[in-house]
């Protein structure tokens, strides 16, 4: 017997959607406990392949394509800071620096050791000629950079660099 007229869209074998799993499940995704990604079952490695579509768009300047996928990405995923930080990126080559901020920060928030988000945020402030703030970043940057980044590290001592002058 059908529990009703939403059971014909559910897919054979699937369960319907007032089983107690499935609620269940769906009050723990409501609440923040499970991702779309652990909901739906998405394996890291597709959606990287999403992500790496979405790279090579913005590398061929198809800003909003790229946007419409990572912001697909960070609601599949949002405890990767990668997802957040490509955000940053498109918002920032769109003129919208703060949406930009935003997402660098979200990124910090998943990821507070990710000298990468430290950098870019602080680019963006300084492209808005916050030097404090750049600087800060910059120094927080420096203090999170691995030995496996050491092309970041110089970004960062860089920009630090030009940051001091400007004071």
């Amino acid at each position: 017997m059908s529990d009703g007229p939403s059971d014909a869209l559910v897919p054979a074998g699937a369960a319907s959607p007032n089983s107690p799993q499935l609620q269940a499940l769906l009050g723990r995704w409501a609440a923040g406990k499970v991702t779309l990604k652990e909901l739906k079952g998405y394996t890291d490695d597709e959606l990287y392949a999403i992500a790496h579509t979405g790279y090579f768009f913005l590398m061929q300047g198809k800003n909003q394509e790229a946007k419409t996928l990572f912001e697909g990405l960070v609601a599949i995923d949002p405890r990767n800071d990668y997802y957040y930080r490509a955000l940053g990126v498109i918002f920032h080559k769109l003129g919208d620096a703060e949406r930009a901020i935003k997402q660098f920060s979200y990124a910090l928030q998943v990821n507070p050791k990710s000298a990468a988000a430290w950098v870019n945020r602080a680019e963006v402030h300084l492209s808005l000629g916050r030097t404090a703030d750049a600087g800060n970043d910059l120094r927080k940057a420096l203090e999170v950079v691995t030995p496996r980044e050491p092309q970041l590290a110089r970004k960062a001592r860089a920009l630090l660099g030009v940051v001091t002058r400007r004071k």
